[in-house]
């Protein structure tokens, strides 16, 4: 037997070095297909761990993305409420200066009033002062003219 091992292809018979071939030819194919299937299913293994990989750092640039967008659109409405504030200041500012203005009318246009209603009540003692007089007059030459008339009635009256 150790004869046929060492030269075993020489000694062998046409119709078993085919078999023999065939069977190596069968157990290399036999092979080549476990380590296809080896191989295939350590490439399916790797592209799921690569796409697990994949989704976990997608996640991962989302969140920092927004993160990102958070801390940007932060620093936005910080100068836009900055801007409102100072534009709402200088409009109180405005304000306020108005309402002094509008204040300081006001007095002014009391003190105003004040002063022309103590005119037109000085003008109105004033007249019923003169009228009061005139009155007075009136009433003088009333009974004046009255005394008059009775002692010229008197008069006549004893001439009768």
């Amino acid at each position: 037997m150790s004869g046929k091992k060492k030269g075993g292809k020489k000694h062998m018979t046409e119709e078993e070095r085919v078999h023999f071939y065939e069977t190596q030819l069968l157990a290399e194919e036999e092979n080549r297909k476990k380590k296809e299937e080896l191989l295939t299913q350590f490439l399916k293994d790797k592209l799921a761990k690569e796409e697990k990989a994949n989704e976990f750092n997608k996640l991962k640039l989302q969140n920092q993305w927004r993160a990102i967008m958070r801390e940007a659109k932060a620093t936005e409405l910080t100068k836009d409420i900055e801007i409102l504030s100072q534009t709402f200041e200088r409009i109180v500012d405005r304000k306020d200066a108005i309402i002094k203005s509008l204040a300081q009318d006001l007095e002014e246009a009391e003190d105003q009033y004040q002063l022309a209603l103590r005119s037109h009540l000085q003008n109105i003692d004033t007249l019923v002062e003169h009228q009061g007089s005139r009155i007075n007059a009136i009433h003088r030459e009333y009974s004046g003219e009255l005394d008059q008339l009775k002692t010229e009635y008197s008069s006549e009256r004893e001439k009768m």
